[in-house]
């Protein structure tokens, strides 16, 4: 009960967090989903299979403190959960590089879809474009400083 807790306020702090470098960037064409890939990577560095319930209820969750549309980021969360959940076997072969590109796809697959329901008449393909480019970037980063400061990153849900 308190990891799921924790779970959900660590879950608030990056929204916040998100929120905050959405405000920030949208002048630059830039959208990096903190709050999505935080959920991916847990899903990823789960040793469990995480249930559709449970990422249906982080998405819900998402999408009350986020001010989206309901059911949006529930439907992606499931979505995300058992493309990884299907393929965590596959992911224990791949090199950081294919994972970090799996993410940063994934991401960019992410603002492409709630871009193209929440902004229909004005869609941007700058925006997809740039996104995709900084996240891709950004995984790598996030990668590298993982690999070089392991012991500070091995956090455990």
């Amino acid at each position: 009960m308190i990891s799921f807790l924790k779970r959900f306020f660590l879950i608030i702090f990056i929204n916040f967090i998100d929120q905050n470098l959405a405000i920030l960037f949208s002048k630059l064409f830039i959208i990096i989903p903190l709050t999505f890939l935080a959920f991916s990577f847990y899903v990823y560095k789960s040793d469990k299979n995480i249930s559709a319930l449970e990422a249906f209820s982080f998405g819900f969750f998402v999408d009350l403190i986020s001010d989206t549309f309901f059911g949006l980021n529930a439907t992606i969360y499931c979505l995300v959960t058992y493309f990884i959940n299907q393929n965590a076997n596959s992911f224990k072969l791949f090199s950081y590089l294919q994972i970090c590109l799996f993410f940063g796809l994934s991401a960019s697959a992410y603002v492409g879809f709630t871009q193209l329901i929440t902004n229909l008449y004005d869609f941007s393909y700058i925006t997809l474009l740039v996104s995709s480019i900084v996240n891709i970037i950004f995984c790598f980063s996030i990668a590298l400083i993982s690999s070089y400061f392991p012991q500070r990153l091995n956090i455990k849900l």
